[in-house]
C-alpha cells in the first residue's frame, strides 16, 4: 500500500508538471484571444518532425535544427493568426472549422512524408537512465522535465503579473474595448501571444520526445489533455490550469498504480472533469480572468 502511495505522489507531480507544459499555451490563448484554438494540436508534431527534417534532410546538427523548427513554428503561428484568427474573430464557427482543417492538412502532410515506419527519434535527452525515489523508479528525463515545467510556469506567472507587457495582455483578456481606449496595441499583443504560447509546448514536446510515443497524430491526444485541463481549471485562468494539471496528473497516477489500468487514464480524466463541472460549471476558478 505504501509503495502505491509513493508512486501516486511522485507520478502526480511528474505528470502534473508535464501536463502544465502541454496545456499552458492553450489556456493562455483561451484567456487572451477568447477562442478555442482547435489548431493547437499541430504544434506538437511540427515540433518533432520539423526538427527531424532539418536534422535528416538538411544535415544540420541538433541545436540549429531546433532553432529552424522554432522559426517554422513562429511563421505558422503568424500565418494562422493573420489568415484565420484575425479574419474570423467575429465568426467563431468558421474559425474553428478552418483551424481544424489546417491541423488535418499539416498532420496528413507529416504522415505522408514521415509515416510511423520512418522511425523518427530525437536525441533531446538531458539526463539518461532512471532515478529511484524511495520505492519509486521514474525516468530521469521526465523528472528533470517536471522541474523545468514548474520553473517555466513560474516565469510565465511572473511575466503576466510583473511586466508591463504581461499586464497589458491581462488587460486585453479583461476588455478589448477598454484596452484600446488606453492606447494598448491589441493586434500586436495578439500576435505576440500567439508566439509566446509556443514556448512551453515546444519545450515540453522536446522533453518527452525521447520517452513517450512519437507519431504524426500525437497532437490530438495532447490537445485533448490540454482541453480537459483548460475546462477543468476554468477557461483561460492560469491558476486554474496549474491546479487542474496536477489534479489530472494525480488521477492518472491513481488509475495507473492503484487501479492498475493505464488504458483508462484518458477516461478517468474526462470523468473527473464532468464531475467537477456538475458541481462547479465554471471550473475550479473563474474563467473571466487570465490570473
Amino acid at each position: 500500500m505504501w509503495i502505491s502511495v509513493q508512486n501516486v505522489l511522485i507520478y502526480a507531480f511528474v505528470l502534473g508538471s508535464i501536463y502544465l507544459l502541454i496545456s499552458l499555451g492553450f489556456s493562455i490563448i483561451c484567456g487572451v484571444l477568447r477562442i478555442f484554438h482547435l489548431g493547437y494540436a499541430y504544434i506538437f508534431p511540427v515540433t518533432i518532425y520539423a526538427t527531424w527534417m532539418f536534422l535528416k534532410a538538411l544535415g544540420w546538427s541538433l541545436i540549429p535544427s531546433i532553432l529552424g523548427m522554432v522559426a517554422v513554428q513562429f511563421l505558422f503561428a503568424y500565418l494562422i493568426y493573420i489568415g484565420v484568427i484575425k479574419k474570423y474573430l467575429e465568426s467563431e464557427l468558421e474559425m474553428l472549422i478552418s483551424l481544424l482543417v489546417i491541423t488535418a492538412i499539416i498532420e496528413q502532410a507529416i504522415n505522408y512524408q514521415y509515416p510511423m515506419q520512418e522511425g523518427v527519434y530525437l536525441k533531446t535527452t538531458l539526463v539518461e537512465g532512471t532515478v529511484k525515489i524511495g520505492s519509486v523508479v521514474v525516468s530521469a528525463q521526465l523528472l528533470v522535465g517536471s522541474f523545468i515545467g514548474l520553473i517555466l510556469t513560474g516565469l510565465f506567472v511572473l511575466f503576466f503579473i510583473k511586466t508591463r507587457i504581461g499586464l497589458a495582455i491581462r488587460a486585453i483578456s479583461q476588455s478589448i474595448y477598454s484596452s484600446q481606449i488606453v492606447g494598448i496595441n491589441v493586434e500586436s499583443l495578439y500576435v505576440f501571444t500567439m508566439m509566446l504560447v509556443l514556448v512551453p509546448v515546444i519545450i515540453g514536446t522536446l522533453l518527452i520526445a525521447p520517452v513517450w510515443t512519437v507519431d504524426p497524430q500525437m497532437g490530438q491526444l495532447y490537445m485533448s489533455t490540454a482541453i480537459l485541463i483548460a475546462v477543468l481549471g476554468g477557461l483561460g485562468n492560469m491558476k486554474g490550469t496549474i491546479m487542474a494539471s496536477f489534479l489530472i496528473g494525480a488521477v492518472h497516477a491513481f488509475v495507473c498504480f492503484v487501479v492498475g489500468e493505464p488504458k483508462f487514464m484518458t477516461l478517468s480524466g474526462l470523468l473527473l472533469v464532468i464531475f467537477v463541472l456538475i458541481i462547479r460549471p465554471q471550473g475550479l476558478t473563474r474563467s473571466e480572468s487570465l490570473w
